[in-house]
């Protein structure tokens, strides 16, 4: 690898000032750098990718990883994520660690993991919109339950009443999933985890699904003559809204992001270090 696109945040100095010492690294050594400002947040529009690029650097942490894969989508450029803050599950390098990881990616020495994507939308309409961590339905006032139903191929898996629904990669297994009790999955693995969010019942676990399953969910009328809107994000971005009688198709999405590897550290390893982290153990 020789070329790469450099992304980080405007607003944070010290992500600015990485990023250009890192394109001067690259320069040094041969390489070519481009550094590129994410959009504002709540811009979801996709990033151009300088032709011939063959890396593109995030800086700022997991998020800045999800976001780039996102934005990026479609071009079968491999990413690496430098974690600007603290140790995340999808950032293996940090400021100390990044200028030899360069070294190691122009020598050719580094792996590339495959990682499932899921993709969704309103069934009503073509848009079609990509996710690595998760899509989430959610009730679009936080006090009000909403009532929803899964289908799985076409059959009814499954009804109940909470506060919305979460369709996780095995990537996004250690986010919002991982917060509301769902288990944790080896990335590498290609599954679609459904973990309700609080459900009103005493009945309610994870269930994983095969990647080959298409998923439509829609909610359904409580209460007549009161607004029952859900929404539906995308690794947290990218909200539409839906009504009752709408319906939102989820399935595996048939690219895949392609993540640069250069630590010998397994998943097991790099979830035991974030647990020791997170306790101070």
């Amino acid at each position: 690898m020789k070329s790469f696109l450099i992304i980080t945040r405007d607003e944070k100095e010290r992500n600015r000032t990485l990023a250009r010492r890192m394109a001067s690294e690259i320069e040094l050594k041969g390489g070519k750098a481009c550094i590129a400002v994410e959009p504002p947040r709540g811009n979801d529009d996709p990033m151009p990718v300088p032709e011939g690029t063959d890396c593109i650097l995030t800086v700022g942490g997991d998020g800045a990883l999800i976001r780039a894969t996102r934005r990026t989508f479609g071009t079968g450029v491999p990413l690496l994520g430098i974690n600007a803050g603290h140790l995340g599950y999808l950032c293996d390098l940090d400021a100390d660690s990044v200028f030899d990881a360069i070294d190691s990616i122009i020598a050719g020495d580094y792996d590339i993991e495959e990682r499932m994507l899921l993709e969704g939308g309103l069934e009503s309409s073509e848009k079609r919109i990509a996710a690595l961590n998760d899509i989430v339905i959610s009730s679009e006032n936080p006090a009000q339950v909403i009532s929803i139903t899964v289908y799985v191929n076409g059959t009814v898996l499954y009804r109940f009443n909470g506060d919305g629904i979460i369709f996780s990669t095995p990537t996004g297994s250690t986010a919002y999933n991982l917060s509301a009790n769902g288990p944790i999955v080896d990335p590498l693995i290609e599954l679609i985890l459904m973990t309700p969010i609080n459900p009103h019942t005493l009945n309610s676990r994870s269930i994983i699904l095969s990647s080959a399953d298409e998923i439509a969910v829609e909610i359904t009328r409580r209460r007549q003559h009161t607004r029952e809107a859900a929404i539906v994000s995308f690794d947290g971005n990218s909200i539409e809204e839906f009504l009752p009688g709408d319906r939102v198709l989820v399935r595996k999405a048939a690219e895949k992001a392609r993540i640069v590897r250069l630590s010998d550290m397994n998943f097991l390893e790099r979830i035991g270090k974030k647990l020791k982290s997170e306790t101070g153990l």
